[in-house]
């Protein structure tokens, strides 16, 4: 167990630690299929899809920010509202957009959901009533977590099979020494 990365799942754990084990190996593994691209490969696209890597990464922190800060946390989901109080459409990158700026937006939106994740585990309520509230009922935190799971396995397909096409980097998980900015520290 001590030669797994810090992202791999652990073998035996709580029912309050899997889901989250399970969502930082996605999170990882998106992030590895994303790392290191600049502006232009950011914004490439397959033929048959609109979707980008960099597309990706925008939408992806706006929905950490939705999840965790809004349905979880009910705080003011900061990230989600940048981009619709400057009518941007997350899955479009700008042509003058900073890819250094993108990368750390879904970083920052990372650290702040695994915070908020922590304090799940620590105080035991995924298993409580979350802050959405969808045809009159309140989704459990856990189901909300759920939701980000599938998300995430959705959109790390996309990722790879993006990324394969820009410059050929392939792979179920990312190498044992690949540590994304949130497991710092």
């Amino acid at each position: 167990m001590a030669d797994f990365p810090i992202w791999e799942p652990p073998i035996f754990a709580s029912e309050q630690e899997h889901p989250f084990a399970m969502l930082d190996r996605l999170r990882a593994t998106f992030r590895y299929k994303a790392d290191g691209l600049n502006l232009e490969q950011l914004k490439a696209r397959l033929p048959s899809s609109e979707l980008s890597v960099g597309g990706l990464l925008q939408h992806l922190a706006t929905v950490e920010d939705e999840k965790f800060s809004y349905f979880i946390a009910r705080e003011r989901p900061e990230v989600l509202l940048e981009f619709l109080e400057q009518d941007k459409n997350p899955f479009i990158v700008q042509d003058d957009e900073d890819p250094r700026a993108l990368y750390e937006r879904y970083d920052k939106a990372v650290a702040k959901s695994r915070q908020i994740q922590q304090q799940i585990i620590d105080d035991g309520t995924l298993d409580t009533a979350s802050g959405l509230e969808f045809e009159g009922q309140q989704p459990s935190v856990r189901r909300i977590i759920c939701d980000l799971i599938e998300e995430y396995g959705r959109h790390t397909g996309h990722s790879d099979l993006i990324r394969e096409a820009i410059d050929g980097r392939v792979g179920e998980d990312p190498p044992q020494d690949f540590l994304p900015m949130w497991f710092k520290g």
